[in-house]
């Protein structure tokens, strides 16, 4: 009997990039273990503005039609948007899938997490009664937003106020964002303000700690020695600081591990308890006074593996750079990419685009929201084939695939499609992957844009060298392709007949019956004329009311046909009019070798001859 398969759909953020770097690998690991599952990683770079871009990014959850699917994991202390989680786990409790949430409880949702109100009160406590600070200044993160771990640090570290019987004057809390920027710019506030600065910033996450500690020395105020600070989360750039960041060790590796464990145990009918606990570890280092510093041995060799690999990231950037901005059309853009994998981290990148943006340039011709994705997706790869969107993939590309991140691109507010990688790139940890998804969106726009100016300029060159009215070419057409058609006829067939046509009466037809019907007469003779040339004809509006054809000599009836056609069209035309025309006809060989422009000047003075005698003769 064969190995059930177990589909997975995971939803994460980029919001930061090195937890969810270790999110990747905890669950590529669990994925190599397990051979019976197929991971389907759906990421963007989201943040929590909820603007334009931000929503282009958040399309991709809308992306997996959920009843495909056996269970769902959602890191959702990543996904900072309220409205999104909340979309997001009603199409999860919709389709009736289970699921799990990771550090933020959801409803009908098995939660994994650690405790972080448990850790946030140790590392205060270890604070307050290891190094005697007794005036302390907390940095949360976004509080108003339903994710609750921003509360239960927060009330972890008011537990350890509370516990070490502080006065509300010796602590303050001050509402941040989880950025970089919310601690720098505390630090500086409190410099320039010449406020006292307290014996301990705490910080709710290692981004707002680092921040802090940058804005101190900017005016040479010296942590632990003049303040202490803490973070959390134990980021390797906090590892890697100066002084080294104490911290709560969250090893999301292990944590999304056990997620997918969770998960599959659910799956397979395991009695599953509401919450799982991972543990953590408390990490007490330079920034508090604890002097336990990262090894030499350790920062050196981070650094030097960090240097070789930008070293490397920036030469294949500059490489897939130069060939994403020569591509012409999307093959050669398809092609770049996929010489370019290297960077991608990965063996298999499977481009797509919707089947709007791919039919249609013109974003006016898009019939639905370009926000979304259509019913129909294009794989660049396979010689673009299209699919059915809810598929992700074609079935032969999907069923050997068993780990994919799937990727939005976008460009401003309107979807392009998305991009599968089979592996996690080490540009993810530092921020760089959507450097190189910028590139790519960029690109692909500056085909859509070059194709546009192609088809405009043709539009301008067939303009050039056509007449408005009848669509025939013009002078401007005469001279740049009649002389070469001259050579070519005269070559395979050995002449060419020239004819010059005159509308008979034309000043009458606009006076009795005006310009309009006029105009209507010459586009008649325009018909008349295309309808009873072989293919290849040059067939011009020579001016006014004249015409030329150039032919081979090859149809030597051609003009009793085009007479016998005028004599049809006016017993059936139904028109007020009657078309009546003079034709003067030249034939020259090879041998003779007479220019163009004596044969139209020939077949010009015959036409007038014959208009002449039907002027006598009337």
């Amino acid at each position: 009997m064969a190995e059930k398969i177990y589909r997975i759909a995971y939803f994460t953020v980029d919001w930061n990039y090195e937890l969810v770097e270790n999110t990747l690998h905890g669950l590529k690991q669990y994925v190599d273990e397990h051979r019976n599952i197929r991971l389907r990683i759906f990421d963007c770079f989201g943040k929590d503005l909820d603007n334009a871009k931000d929503r282009s990014e958040y399309t991709i959850f809308s992306l997996p039609d959920l009843s495909k699917f056996d269970g769902a994991i959602l890191l959702s202390n990543q996904i900072i948007l309220r409205r999104v989680r909340e979309q997001l786990i009603r199409r999860i409790n919709e389709s009736g899938i289970p699921a799990v949430t990771v550090g933020c409880p959801l409803p009908g949702c098995v939660l994994v997490a650690h405790d972080n109100r448990a850790a946030q009160r140790e590392i205060a406590n270890h604070v307050i009664r290891e190094h005697n600070a007794r005036r302390l200044v907390y940095l949360t993160g976004i509080i108003n937003n339903d994710s609750p771990e921003a509360q239960q640090r927060l009330d972890g570290f008011l537990d350890a106020c509370r516990e070490n019987r502080l006065p509300p004057e010796n602590f303050r809390v001050l509402n941040k964002t989880w950025r970089t920027s919310d601690g720098l710019e505390t630090a500086r506030t409190y410099v320039k303000e010449g406020r006292a600065l307290p014996d301990a910033f705490i910080c709710a996450n290692d981004e707002m700690a680092l921040g802090m500690i940058n804005g101190l020395q900017e005016y040479g105020i010296h942590v632990p020695d003049d303040v202490i600070v803490t973070g959390y989360d134990n980021l390797e750039s906090g590892q890697l600081s100066f002084p080294r960041l104490s911290s709560v060790s969250c090893d999301y590796h292990k944590l999304n591990y056990q997620a997918m464990d969770v998960l599959m145990g659910m799956l397979q009918g395991k009695e599953t308890p509401p919450v799982v606990n991972v543990n953590y570890d408390l990490v007490f280092s330079e920034s508090c006074g604890c002097r336990d510093a990262a090894r030499p041995g350790l920062i050196r060799d981070r650094y030097f593996r960090q240097t070789r690999f930008l070293r490397s990231f920036y030469t294949l950037q500059d490489q897939l750079a130069e060939e994403l901005f020569e591509a012409n059309n999307l093959v050669d853009l398809t092609n770049a990419v996929l010489h370019n994998r290297a960077i991608f981290g990965c063996n298999d990148i499977f481009l797509c685009f919707n089947d709007y943006y791919y039919d249609n340039y013109e974003k006016n011709e898009w019939t639905q929201n370009s926000e979304s994705y259509g019913r129909y997706m294009v794989l660049a790869n396979r010689n673009f084939m299209r699919f059915p969107t809810h598929q992700l993939l074609p079935e032969s590309c999907l069923s050997k695939e068993r780990f994919l991140i799937i990727y939005p691109l976008h460009y401003n507010t309107y979807s392009i499609g998305y991009i599968a990688l089979d592996g996690i790139s080490e540009a993810a940890k530092m921020n760089l992957h959507e450097s190189i998804f910028s590139f790519l969106e960029i690109a692909i726009e500056n085909i859509r844009k070059k194709e546009l100016l192609r088809r405009f300029n043709e539009m301008l060159d067939d303009l050039y060298v056509h007449d408005g009215l009848t669509g025939l070419y013009n002078r401007f057409g005469y001279e740049r392709f009649a002389p070469e058609l001259r050579e070519r006829l005269l070559k395979e067939y050995g002449s060419i007949q020239v004819l010059f046509m005159d509308v008979d009466d034309m000043k009458e037809i606009n006076d009795s019956f005006g310009h309009d019907l006029g105009d209507t007469a010459l586009r008649a003779m325009a018909r008349l004329l295309k309808s009873n040339c072989e293919e290849g004809t040059f067939i011009m509006r020579y001016g006014g009311d004249e015409f030329v054809i150039i032919s081979s000599g090859k149809p030597a009836d051609l003009k009793d046909r085009i007479l016998s056609a005028v004599d049809d069209y006016n017993r059936s035309s139904g028109m007020p009019f009657q078309l009546n025309i003079s034709i003067g006809l030249v034939r020259t060989t090879a041998r003779e070798n007479r220019s163009l422009g004596d044969c139209v000047r020939e077949a010009d003075s015959r036409m007038y001859q014959i208009k002449t005698a039907k002027k006598v003769g009337r």
